[in-house]
């Protein structure tokens, strides 16, 4: 009895190192983006072509988070269940890299800034950022959260690495592309993903293909609902407009990302410890959310007077309208999916992509057209109410299932 209250404690005492350096990986990384890289690069370039930066930074994003991340569940789910080598995901990376030099041309494309230089460093960038996204299954799948933590450590110091270098390099992609090629190169020293043999296949590598492509399907429509205000406002309104909104809505994001390590707190809570809820509880849970989003938005907002004047003092005037609006669609966002997570440990249904596919034909037909018809406001507006709607929506089938 002893021994197992012992095991118990040593496991509760493990698993909160783990959460706390995965926490302080995802604080030095987006703390390091946010705070330096993103600002430094914006008072390099202008308000004006730090939102094509951006709005190219999305698509680049996008691309890791839906291939390189699906790339690494992929493998976790693997390593459980199947057989897998270094060769099957390096041959669905190659794919990947294929495909990334379809979509940098497009990108550029309809920007009409297609050009060689920018095409091979944006290409190079995109491709290099997917296998970074990878790289973390390297530590999560060996449940090495200290490493997890240098990994992370190692990146942001390769970003601060290229914003020195950008007065000699005048290239925003190699000052992002630096920090992602640290992360890789601290993988390859100290893990063993990257090593050969690169081509051998497992005997499960169809099953592991097959895997990865379908996770791959809802990583992207996950990753296009986070980046589409950015991409959206650049292909329908404009450059500056891209920044004005981004940096309205930035501490609304940021607080947002708390919500990652939190709702891995919550499923893990709900699921280990049984606990009961009736739709009285769910209901005063969603109410309860709903108000934090509330007055999370306002606290952000007055956060933002001071930070948006001190890191984009260019935009300021036009941004603080928005700042409201804009950090209560993110916050809202975020919280119902806190609130999905709830509804996901008491349900066997695959809510989730449902519920994203919800959001996303709410989406086109009411932030599309807004955004169209009455630019920023029309932005900030949809957001809210579509953001709203997902919360309503995730509500309901938790209502449903009790």
């Amino acid at each position: 009895m002893a021994d197992s209250t012992n095991q118990k404690k040593s496991l509760a005492l493990s698993a909160s190192k783990d959460f706390i350096f995965s926490v302080l990986a995802l604080v030095i990384y987006n703390g390091v983006l946010q705070l330096l890289i993103y600002p430094g690069l914006n008072a390099r370039v202008g308000a004006e072509a730090f939102g094509t930066v951006l709005y190219l930074i999305s698509v680049v994003s996008v691309m890791g988070a839906g291939f390189g991340t699906a790339a690494s569940y992929s493998r976790m789910v693997a390593k459980k269940d199947r057989t897998q080598e270094n060769g099957d995901y390096n041959l669905f990376l190659t794919i990947i890299a294929g495909i990334s030099l379809v979509v940098t041309f497009v990108a550029l494309f309809v920007l009409k800034e297609l050009t060689i230089v920018a095409f091979v460093q944006m290409a190079v960038l995109m491709i290099v950022t997917v296998f970074r996204y990878y790289a973390d299954v390297e530590y999560r799948m060996n449940i090495r959260f200290v490493r997890y933590f240098a990994f992370f450590t190692a990146v942001s110091v390769g970003y601060i690495v290229g914003l020195l270098l950008f007065p000699y390099t005048g290239s925003w992609a190699l000052t992002i592309l630096m920090g992602e090629l640290f992360g890789i190169i601290y993988t390859i020293v100290r893990g063993s993903i990257f090593r050969a043999p690169f081509a051998k296949l497992s005997t499960s590598y169809r099953e592991n293909l097959k895997s990865a492509w379908v996770i791959s399907a809802s990583n992207l429509i996950s990753a296009l609902i986070l980046n589409s205000d950015r991409i959206l406002l650049r292909l329908l309104v404009g450059a500056r407009e891209v920044t004005v909104f981004y940096t309205a809505s930035l501490i609304g994001k940021i607080v947002a990302m708390l919500t990652t390590p939190l709702n891995g707190v919550i499923i893990s809570y709900f699921t280990n410890y049984k606990i009961k809820l009736d739709k009285k509880k769910f209901a005063l849970i969603s109410l309860l959310m709903l108000v934090l989003s509330v007055a999370g938005a306002l606290v952000c907002s007055l956060v933002s007077m001071v930070f948006v004047q001190i890191m984009y003092p260019d935009v300021i005037k036009e941004a603080r309208k928005y700042f409201f609006l804009a950090n209560l669609g993110q916050i809202l966002y975020f919280i119902s999916g806190s609130l999905m997570v709830i509804v996901m440990s008491f349900t066997k249904e695959k809510l989730q992509l449902i519920i994203n596919i919800i959001y996303i034909a709410a989406f086109t037909a009411i932030v599309v057209p807004a955004t169209v018809m009455f630019g920023l406001d029309g932005m900030a507006v949809g957001l809210v109410i579509v953001s709203l709607i997902r919360l309503l929506v995730t509500a309901g089938f938790g209502m449903s299932k009790l």
